[in-house]
């Protein structure tokens, strides 16, 4: 085995996993848009957008969307509106009150 070259490796089966879904109280729209701010600061550091948005939409479900369609997180992605953003800066909020009181 000449191991200056680079070697293929055969599998010989692949193996499926069926994982549950991440159940969420966050909207699409949030989702969505808590996706973008990860991205946009480089916390998500996927090559593309489309990447990041296909396993978001494969495995996480609202309580008003049991499967996400990738068209719609797509959209909501890159259309915010305001109401969103408020309700998502509220959350943010909560979640640092939260870090300030429980973990001194």
């Amino acid at each position: 085995m000449d191991l200056s070259k680079p070697q293929k490796i055969q599998a010989s089966a692949t193996t499926h996993i069926e994982l549950p879904k991440i159940e969420t109280s966050l909207t699409v729209a949030q989702l969505a848009f808590l996706c973008r701010l990860f991205h946009d600061l480089g916390y998500f550091t996927n090559g593309t957008q489309i990447e990041m948005l296909k396993v978001i939409s494969t495995h996480f479900v609202t309580s008003n969307a049991k499967d996400i369609s990738l068209n719609s997180l797509r959209a909501k992605y890159y259309g915010t509106d305001e109401s969103t953003k408020k309700n998502v800066k509220a959350k943010l909020i909560e979640m640092l009150n939260h870090l300030n009181h429980s973990h001194k």
